[in-house]
C-alpha cells in the first residue's frame, strides 16, 4: 500500500517576505521556484511589512486555514507626531502640529499594557477586507466612504522594546485579524498625538518562528530538488493527537466511511504506515473523516 503526502509536491515552508512585496507576489515567486501550481499562503502581510509567511503546496493547502487561525507576533516601529493616510509608510504623511516631544508621558510601558486583553478594533480603510465583494482599499483609493465594522481581537502581550527620537518600538503577541497599523494609531492616540508605523516585522505565526524560516535568496540558491527537500509535512503544524490505522480502516475512511474505534474524543491526525492521510473527529467510539488528502492505495 502506498499512500499519504508526497513531499516532492506537498508540504509547507516558512518564508521571510521582503519589504515592498505583496503576499501574492511572494506566493507567485514560490510557485515558480518550486514548480508547483497548487499553493497558498497562511496570512497576508502588507507590502511595507516583512517577516514570516507560511506557504503551502499541494494537498497541504487543504489545511492552510487552520494556520490562518493561529496567533501572531510582531515587532513594530511607531513614529509619533505624524499621521499617514494608510497607517504606514505607503500613505500620505502629514505632521501633527500640536505634538510636543517634551510633553510625552514617561509611563509608556503602562500605556501599552492598557491594550492587553479582548477588545473591539476598527480595521483600516486601506485593507484587503471586503465590503460588497470589493476590498476596502479600492473604495479608499476612489474616495468612497464605507462603514468600517469593528471586530473582536485580543492582545496577549505587548512590550516596549525601545523609545528614541519620537519613535516607539514594541513587540506584540495577538490573535488573528489584529491590525498592527490600527494598534499603532490607537497607541499614539492614547499618548496624545498621531502616529504611523515605519516598520513592521512578523516574527511568529502559531508555532512557526523566524529561525524556522528561509529568505527568498536562500531558496533561489538551491537546485529544484534541494528546494523541495525544504518542505515539511503539514501535520507538524496541526498539534493534534494521532492514530495509526490498518489497511482496512484506511481504505474505509478514504472512501468516506466512519470507523468504529474507541479513542479519546476530539480531532485526531490519521496515519497509515506512518503516512499522514488527514484529520478525523471522534466522539469516543466513532471516528468520522473531517479533512482527507488525496492518496493512492495499491
Amino acid at each position: 500500500m502506498s499512500l499519504g503526502l508526497d513531499l516532492n509536491n506537498s508540504g509547507y515552508i516558512s518564508v521571510i517576505k521582503p519589504k515592498g512585496w505583496s503576499s501574492n507576489q511572494l506566493l507567485s515567486k514560490l510557485k515558480w521556484l518550486f514548480q508547483i501550481k497548487k499553493a497558498g499562503h497562511g496570512g497576508t502581510l502588507d507590502p511595507f511589512a516583512t517577516g514570516i509567511v507560511p506557504v503551502f503546496f499541494g494537498e497541504s493547502t487543504k489545511f492552510s486555514n487552520r494556520i490562518l487561525e493561529s496567533n501572531k507576533e510582531y515587532i513594530a516601529e511607531l513614529k509619533l507626531g505624524f499621521e499617514s493616510s494608510t497607517g504606514d509608510t505607503e500613505g500620505e504623511i502629514t505632521k501633527d502640529s500640536s505634538f510636543d516631544n517634551e510633553n510625552l508621558p514617561h509611563n509608556l510601558k503602562n500605556i501599552l499594557n492598557e491594550f492587553i486583553g479582548v477588545q473591539k478594533q476598527t480595521p483600516p480603510k486601506y485593507s484587503a477586507l471586503k465590503y460588497n465583494g470589493k476590498p476596502y482599499y479600492e473604495y479608499a483609493r476612489a474616495g468612497i466612504e464605507i462603514p468600517l465594522k469593528k471586530r473582536e481581537i485580543e492582545i496577549f502581550s505587548i512590550d516596549l522594546v525601545n523609545f528614541t527620537n519620537q519613535q516607539i518600538t514594541f513587540q506584540v503577541s495577538c490573535s488573528k485579524g489584529t491590525y498592527i497599523r490600527t494598534l499603532g494609531e490607537d497607541i499614539a492616540k492614547k499618548i496624545g498625538t498621531k502616529g504611523y508605523l515605519t516598520n513592521l516585522e512578523r516574527i511568529r505565526v502559531g508555532t512557526i518562528k523566524k529561525i524556522d524560516s528561509f529568505s527568498v535568496e536562500q531558496i533561489e540558491e538551491l537546485s529544484i530538488d534541494n528546494r523541495k527537500k525544504l518542505l515539511k509535512p503539514i501535520y507538524e503544524l496541526l498539534e493534534l493527537p494521532k492514530i495509526q490505522l490498518n489497511h482496512t480502516d484506511t481504505t474505509n475512511i478514504l472512501n468516506g466511511q466512519n470507523l468504529v474505534i474507541e479513542i479519546e474524543s476530539g480531532e485526531i491526525l490519521l496515519f497509515s504506515e506512518k503516512n499522514f492521510i488527514g484529520i478525523g473527529i471522534s466522539d469516543g467510539k466513532i471516528i468520522k473523516p473531517v479533512r482527507l488528502i488525496r492518496s493512492k492505495i495499491n
